[in-house]
């Protein structure tokens, strides 16, 4: 079992981004009005006073009125979490009002919201060729390129921004974000702090802040930052979320579980909040409690492989082998180049006994992770177990001559062992009792077991897997399989 530390931040931008199309909504609600028209409030409190006259005046809303009410309507849309209804009706807006370009930002945001790039990429576009030096345009154009995982393109945007408006909190915050995607610690934090120089109250710039300090292990520093983010935006589930991490690593325990909470009561239907409290709840060893959380996450985005990939590792934890195959399978279908769950997979399979699909799967982590060569030798392994000692000698061959003898001598000897299936296996017990690292002594312990039963000698197998056993190198791949090889020979784990 892999718990591989993951990212949301795909979901995050998409949800950030409705923060986004909220405040353009929010500048298209209170443009400037006609001198004749009343606003709404008005129109109501007109209509409560006339309501006792017997023949009370009709009041006919101004268009500007009108205009006002409808993005009112998709700004509510947009807060209860019904994006695509919001992009809707700001595409029957903007057809009513085509040189408005606010409305069709605002549009775009929404569709980005909504998962629905294509349309927003196509949105932007057409701002952009009728303006090319609207900033908002690019900096919109900036975060979909972030979302296609295209950096050049996301650039080309942020530098024609910047030229256009080299002082721009919007445009000195989307720097710091892609200096942060890029690891840049440093510059990131010199554009996040320009753009709050510029904007002290950017809440967007007090959240790339808050990232970039604990990215570079000041928590402290992170917490402080993220806390103002909050004071200056205390409904931004985001900033509670962010501020949860810096606590917990600073031992902030109780704390950090309270923003989480408030985070989820903020937002209840956002997966990632609920992938977040799950791992907090793993750390606690509350498996039930954390499991439900990822329950919740896969429900409310059945799309996002992490929270497959969580709920696996709960699951094999506990023993539940096949439904725990299931879940590192989603993961493969839907992100295959996340290549801890083909160790996952692989060895959850190995304890099942589908030698073939193991044997898949550990090729497949190995070609991810190609200095890993206890793939390899599960991966021979498991197809002489699967009833083809040809193939797993072949496999063996394939990857002996390419292993450095002096510094991993052992992986070489045991890939030899499968090759050659002989009787001498001297040299590599020698090599195993000479080498000090242990998790790698209970690992090849383990696949010298498995190499006896390929032999048919249960007796040598159960006598590595004892040895194996003794070393107790728990949350180790090979000595989770170990344990489960014991079982299946029926031994059970030494006291």
């Amino acid at each position: 079992m892999v718990f591989e530390p993951g990212t949301s931040s795909r979901i995050a931008v998409r949800f950030a981004v409705a923060g986004i199309a909220l405040s353009l909504l929010a500048a298209c609600g209170s443009g400037p009005k006609t001198v004749t028209a009343t606003p709404v409030a008005a129109v109501a409190t007109t209509t409560a006073a006339v309501a006792t006259v017997k023949q009370p005046p009709v009041v006919v809303p101004t268009p500007e009125q009108k205009r006002v009410q409808a993005v009112e309507v998709a700004a509510t849309l947009l807060e209860k979490g019904d994006a695509s209804g919001a992009a809707d009706k700001l595409g029957e807006l903007a057809a009513a009002s085509p040189s408005d370009n606010g409305l069709k930002l605002a549009r775009a945001a929404a569709l980005v919201s909504a998962g629905k790039l294509a349309e927003a990429r196509a949105e932007v576009a057409a701002l952009l060729v009728a303006e090319p030096a609207n900033v908002p345009a690019l900096t919109m154009g900036a975060e979909l390129a972030r979302l296609d995982s295209d950096p050049k393109t996301r650039q080309t945007y942020l530098d024609t921004a910047y030229k256009a408006a080299p002082e721009d909190a919007s445009v000195l915050t989307a720097w710091g974000d892609f200096h942060l995607d890029a690891k840049a610690w440093p510059r990131a934090e010199d554009f996040f702090k320009r753009a709050l120089k510029a904007d002290p109250k950017s809440v967007d710039a007090s959240l790339g802040l808050g990232r970039t300090f604990y990215r570079e292990a000041k928590y402290s520093e992170s917490e402080v930052q993220l806390s103002l983010a909050i004071e200056n935006e205390p409904a931004s589930p985001l900033a509670y979320s962010d501020r949860s991490r810096a606590r917990y690593q600073q031992g902030k325990y109780k704390e950090a579980e309270e923003d989480l909470n408030t985070a989820i009561s903020k937002a209840p239907d956002e997966s990632w909040l609920y992938l977040d409290r799950g791992r907090y709840l793993l750390d606690k060893g509350d498996m039930t409690g954390a499991e439900a959380d990822f329950n919740k996450a896969i429900n409310l985005d059945p799309g996002y492989f992490l929270s497959y990939a969580y709920r696996g590792g709960i699951r094999e934890e506990a023993g539940r082998d096949a439904e725990a195959l299931e879940d590192y399978r989603k993961v493969i279908a839907i992100y295959p180049d996340y290549w801890y769950s083909f160790e996952s997979a692989g060895a959850t399979a190995f304890r099942l006994g589908l030698w073939a699909e193991s044997a898949t799967d550990f090729k497949r982590a190995f070609s991810y992770a190609s200095d890993r060569y206890e793939y390899a030798i599960a991966a021979a392994i498991a197809l002489w177990r699967s009833g083809r000692p040809k193939d797993a000698s072949a496999y063996a061959l394939s990857i002996a001559p390419g292993i450095n003898r002096e510094k991993n001598g052992i992986y070489w000897s045991m890939l030899r062992l499968i090759q050659d299936q002989g009787n001498d296996s001297n040299d590599l017990e020698l090599r195993i009792q000479a080498e000090k690292k242990l998790d790698l002594k209970s690992a090849m312990l383990f696949y010298l077991s498995e190499y006896w039963i390929c032999r048919g000698k249960p007796d040598l197998a159960a006598k590595y897997l004892s040895l194996g056993e003794e070393m107790k190198r728990q949350g180790t791949l090979e000595y989770r399989m170990l344990q489960a090889e014991r079982r299946r020979l029926g031994a059970g784990p030494n006291d």
